[in-house]
């Protein structure tokens, strides 16, 4: 038994490896973000108010309580978060070596959807924040790469200003955002 499992390990262990790179390159943004894009619905105050008065009900002196106070927080906030305005949606269509338009204006709470349904060839792209407003985390505008004609990345956008884009592979490949109140 011991001289198969020997045998058989660097095996396991290698499609383990494998299977945890793949997952983490194919997954998407993390749905608690922060900064300029908006996936859990929540701004970035929001979430900090929330955290605290998740803290509040540790502080409850039965478990009964606490469990009650924090079902009572996650309810308000959920509602908070299904309140956000929708704004409209542009479509910017991904091509070999260009974002099609490079440029878009946008109203605060307005979305892009990034496709890549009209990519010719088989080169890989991404949609990369290079630059944004301060306090906006870049990652939270990060698109995995890929060749995928059924590809769609969808942000929506809570803080005013200009977003540059990039394909993090093509450098000559970039598109502008001015985001207004």
């Amino acid at each position: 038994m011991n001289s198969l499992l020997t045998k058989r390990l660097p095996g396991i262990l290698a499609l383990g490896l494998v299977t945890l790179a793949v997952g983490a390159a194919g997954s998407p943004a993390s749905a608690n973000t922060s900064g300029g894009a908006q996936i859990s619905g929540l701004t970035p105050a929001q979430q900090k108010a929330k955290k605290r008065a998740l803290r509040k009900c540790n502080r409850k002196p039965t478990a009964r309580k606490r469990r009650a106070c924090k079902r009572a927080v996650n309810k308000k906030y959920r509602k908070i978060a299904n309140a956000v305005p929708p704004g409209d949606t542009t479509t910017v269509d991904l091509g070999d070596d260009f974002f099609a338009p490079a440029a878009v204006d946008l109203k605060l709470y307005d979305s892009i959807n990034w496709s890549w349904a009209n990519i010719d060839g088989f080169e890989p792209h991404n949609v990369t924040l290079q630059d944004g407003p301060t306090g906006v985390n870049r990652t939270d505008f990060q698109s995995s790469t890929t060749a995928e004609k059924s590809t769609r990345f969808k942000r929506q956008f809570v803080k005013p200003g200009t977003y540059n884009f990039v394909c993090s592979i093509h450098f000559q490949m970039t598109m502008t955002v001015n985001v207004s109140n």
